[in-house]
């Protein structure tokens, strides 16, 4: 039986998620069911960040995910190829590389800006809806403000210090943002003095901006916008650009080499072309299941869908992207798996279901309307990073999460993060060489200490497991009842020998003698530290001890000692630093719950979490072994089905044949 083909034009937001939702629905029936997204890149763009990557917050790095880390461990075969036109009565789409037969169709080509042909808008001013678009708006505005210190002019000089954006929606204010940040960051570096040469405009059309934010929320950001030094022109149409700046309807004239136009998108030409029924500015007309009215088996979701919700078109952002997509891979999972003769729910057809709105302004503040919740300030830009992570973790799992959580807030520069500089400065490794290698000849100590303590020759086990509680507790009181009876019997018995009473005694003293003696040998030679932070072990400790340890008390005397050694050796010439601090920091808690380890435990935690930051790449072997061990390890199916990469997927030569198809 062939396989059924679904395809997916598209890796935006609506594309992988559409994506991901078959995959989900047919990894067991890949016999069965090929599915395959196709996108002219080879990365997934994260559109709503470009702002950052403009205003130089970011690296580029930042808002790119690769589609191998999305896919690799997925049923998802990803195409790289530009799509030049669709064949529907043929089923199948024609590319610059090859053409691709389809089943079913969902196409996801996202939307471009609109001009609303507006004379010299194309030719003069800067777009912002892909990363070639921020990456050259970045350095336009770099050139600027290096060649404006140059400029003695004055006239020239105002012009070229004068930054407008059109569009007071959610990009424009968050391009805004950011310039308010690095403007003057940028002025400092050229000897310019920003509060006085520098103009940043807010140019929109309308009578105000943030029109889709609720009231309060739009008042704070205007009160921000102003209190930072923007000035928002309102009811600011646009007529006219040129190569010196632009006109408003009003005749009033603005001077500028930089026009950001953020005043709307549309649907892309490419969709615009397409022979399927139109719907309004460059989308196509789709019903409740995203499905055109002209084909049953092709889809448009995302930008370039047109659907009327309660006669209002729905909007062009991510959430309603991901339910658009959403709503058709579920229709084209009933019906294949229906063709196939497999279970399969029918479809729901598309109801919007819209959190709120977040918008950033610049990396510290920001405002929200969320769940009928309205946030300014802190709260708010914490609220939008929180999404993000959602988001990025549900896209390419902790992996993903954790690289925004570097790139957003731990590594960003000049305090342009939510937490401010507080980890900006970065300690060079080679400073850590010492403080690894002590730690490393600490825990050898500890180890070697035990090995000539007779922890590797007393099989018993009695130096991590010396019974319950409670049987400790027996044995006291079993001494303190023998020697009662012991003194009860002599006082009674006046007529035994003196000489026979003072045996009983003496035995009985030296019994006593002999139990305190073990018991402070066994404490002294189970614990680590002295003092110990705690009085008495954990309740969890007890259960291990009792449940695990109890069953083979030597072996786990055994680990412990062989632990320690190799810790301390590992620290020492800097080899799996990484997994010799989770282990070190493991001990320590072991020992501080057991009440074993008094503060210096503490102490061994901390450097075991300095150590994690890859201490052992400076001086160490690590900086040989662990770009090997990485590239095996993101080989391994495993690591691309958990996304546990460390960096990049790997792909084995029959891995990368079957990627390719061949």
């Amino acid at each position: 039986m062939e396989k059924k083909h679904i395809v997916v034009l598209g890796g935006g937001y609506a594309g992988v998620h559409a994506a991901k939702a078959l995959h989900k629905a047919f990894k067991r029936h890949q016999d069965k069911v090929e599915i395959t997204l196709i996108d002219k890149n080879r990365h997934h763009i994260l559109m709503t960040e470009l702002h950052e990557v403009a205003g130089n917050r970011v690296p580029e790095s930042s808002v790119k995910i690769s589609f191998d880390r999305i896919f690799s461990g997925k049923m998802v075969k990803v195409v790289r190829d530009t799509i030049k036109e669709i064949d529907f009565k043929a089923q199948k789409l024609t590319g610059g590389a090859a053409s691709y037969p389809y089943d079913q169709l969902i196409i996801a080509t996202g939307a471009e800006t609109a001009d609303f042909n507006i004379p010299g808008v194309k030719d003069h001013a800067f777009y912002l809806w892909s990363l070639d678009d921020a990456v050259r708006l970045r350095c336009h505005i770099e050139n600027t403000v290096r060649e404006a210190a140059r400029i003695a002019d004055a006239e020239k000089r105002r012009q070229m210090l004068t930054f407008v954006v059109a569009g007071g929606g959610f990009t424009g204010v968050e391009m805004v943002g950011e310039l308010i940040e690095w403007l003057p960051i940028l002025c400092k570096e050229n000897g310019i003095d920003h509060k006085k040469e520098v103009r940043l405009i807010l140019a929109e059309a309308l009578g105000n901006i943030l029109s889709m934010l609720g009231e309060k929320p739009r008042a704070k950001a205007v009160e921000n916008l102003e209190k930072r030094g923007v000035e928002i022109m309102l009811n600011s149409l646009i007529t006219q650009v040129n190569a010196d700046g632009f006109i408003t309807r009003h005749g009033v004239e603005i001077k500028t080499e930089t026009l950001v136009w953020t005043c709307g998108i549309r649907g892309t030409q490419f969709c615009e072309r397409l022979p399927i029924t139109d719907g309004k500015i460059g989308r196509k007309l789709v019903n409740e299941f995203m499905q055109s009215p002209d084909h049953d088996n092709v889809y448009v979701v995302g930008d370039g869908m047109w659907f009327l919700e309660e006669n209002r078109a729905v909007p062009q952002i991510v959430e309603a992207a991901e339910q658009s997509a959403k709503t058709a891979a579920d229709s084209i999972i009933y019906h294949v798996k229906s063709e196939l003769g497999l279970k399969a729910n029918e479809p729901k057809p598309f109801k919007s279901n819209f959190h709120g709105y977040m918008v950033s302004i610049g990396g510290t503040w920001a405002v929200s309307h969320t769940a009928g919740i309205a946030l300014s300030g802190f709260f708010a830009m914490a609220l939008k990073h929180l999404v993000n992570i959602y988001y990025q973790s549900g896209v390419a799992g902790v992996n993903a999460a954790w690289a925004y959580i570097k790139h957003e807030i731990l590594e960003i520069k000049h305090k342009r993060s939510l937490i401010g500089g507080l980890a900006e400065y970065k300690v060079p490794s080679y400073w850590t060489t010492f403080l690894r290698m002590y730690l490393g000849v600490m825990w050898l100590i500890e180890g070697v200490q035990k090995v000539f303590g007779g922890w590797l020759t007393d099989t018993t086990g009695s130096k991590v497991y010396w019974g319950s509680a409670d049987g400790v507790a027996s044995a006291s009181q079993a001494v303190v009842e023998t020697v009662t009876a012991a003194t009860a019997s002599a006082s009674s018995s006046a007529s035994v020998a003196v000489s026979a009473a003072t045996d009983v005694v003496a035995s009985a003293s030296q019994a006593v003698a002999d139990t305190l003696a073990s018991a402070s040998q066994a404490v002294g030679e189970a614990a680590q530290f002295a003092p110990p932070l705690l009085s008495k072990p954990l309740g969890i400790y007890t259960w291990i001890n009792d449940t695990f340890v109890s069953q083979a008390p030597y072996l786990f005397q055994l680990a412990i000692v062989l632990a320690e050694v190799g810790i301390g050796l590992a620290l020492i010439v800097g080899l799996f630093t990484f997994p010799a601090a989770v282990v070190s920091i493991a001990l320590s808690i072991m020992f501080i719950i057991g009440a074993l380890a008094g503060k210096e435990s503490l102490w061994y935690i901390a450097v075991s979490i300095v150590m994690l930051g890859g201490a052992g790449k400076a001086f160490g072997l690590d900086y040989w072994v662990m770009p090997w061990i990485k590239k095996q390890w993101n080989k391994t199916p495993f690591a691309k089905k958990t996304y546990f990469y460390l960096g990049e997927p790997e792909f084995t030569r029959k891995q990368m044949e079957r990627k390719l198809g061949k």
